[in-house]
């Protein structure tokens, strides 16, 4: 997540330069409709994997559950990790004086426990996806999840100590409050838009980004989370918000690092607020209506949905 930061700092100049033309507002659109209509969770309306929304009538009007998956686990694992590793640094950098901060040996002396802490929030969730064949990749996993921790921990560090460096009187606690300003419990309401409460996002980062954590394929759609989490923040506070960060994290054999190759601060403009609202306003609809969209013409597209088998395997195809 602290890979965020310094994004952040890369792309100033970008960002000083973007246009505030932002009409659509969350707390100035109108309200999606009256307290008797459907609400759904943001991941449910942003996620725009099949192009009829067949996923939503299946999973909120028939009531079929979404099934647990090796990657959903994997992904709730890492979004766990990452804000672990934020508040560690926190609690390290409150109580540690310039003289004795070592974030790296810190972070590095407790990743263990880190780890620990963030797979057995979700222990539940792996028992119902197991089988020999995941077995033998949580080793991969957790090695992956281990350059995690040592990437935050380099960056993080490296940061801190050259702030520490040049000035003379900064504390750790102060530069850390300073630079890594991400509230990873923030949660939202914002009813108006038709979330389900609270719509809560990975983190708000200075009250500037509102951020998203993403470790699957990378999809076109992903946009449409931060999209969402930013009309949510702005009804809930009535103050804008004009930047999403997608935090992409891919956890290849090939680097001893996580690769980031997708991830990017983006200006939330009126084009990509309308385009959301345009699949947000369609897939409440279905669910108000209670009407079966149908399956897509084929399943060329639905490769990795949920929901595959209802639509296209034995008599459902």
């Amino acid at each position: 997540m602290h890979y965020v930061a310094v994004l952040y700092e890369r792309t100033h100049q970008s960002r000083s330069m973007a246009p505030a033309d932002i009409t659509l507002r969350g707390y100035t659109l109108p309200t999606w409709a009256d307290s008797e209509w459907p609400r759904l969770p943001v991941y449910a309306l942003a996620y725009a994997f099949c192009p009829t929304s067949r996923d939503i009538y299946l999973e909120w009007v028939e009531n079929k559950e979404r099934p647990p998956t090796w990657e959903r686990y994997q992904g709730r694992v890492i979004d766990e990790l990452y804000k672990l590793i934020h508040l560690k640094c926190q609690e390290y950098a409150s109580h540690t004086p310039p003289r004795s901060f070592d974030l790296y040996a810190h972070l590095t002396s407790i990743q263990d426990q880190i780890l620990d802490e963030a797979k057995s929030c979700h222990r539940h969730a792996l028992e119902r996806v197991i089988t020999p064949l995941i077995r033998r990749q949580i080793q991969a996993f957790d090695q992956g999840l281990k350059k995690i921790v040592r990437f935050e921990a380099e960056i993080t560090s490296a940061f801190m100590d050259f702030e520490i460096a040049k000035l003379q009187s900064a504390t750790p606690n102060r530069i850390f409050s300073e630079y890594f300003d991400f509230n990873t419990n923030f949660p939202l309401r914002a009813k108006n838009q038709g979330f389900t409460l609270p719509a809560t996002p990975d983190f708000v980062f200075r009250h500037e980004v509102v951020g998203d954590i993403k470790s699957n394929h990378w999809q076109t759609f992903f946009e449409y989370t931060v999209v969402a989490y930013a009309l949510a923040y702005e009804e809930h506070t009535h103050r804008d918000m004009n930047y999403g960060a997608i935090l992409h994290v891919q956890l290849l054999r090939s680097r001893r690092v996580p690769a980031h190759y997708e991830a990017d601060i983006i200006y939330i403009d009126d084009s990509k607020r309308s385009r959301f609202l345009a699949i947000r306003n369609r897939k409440l609809q279905i669910v108000a209506d209670r009407i079966d969209p149908g399956k897509p013409d084929n399943d060329s597209g639905c490769a990795g949905c949920s929901f595959y088998s209802e639509c296209w395997d034995g008599a459902n195809g």
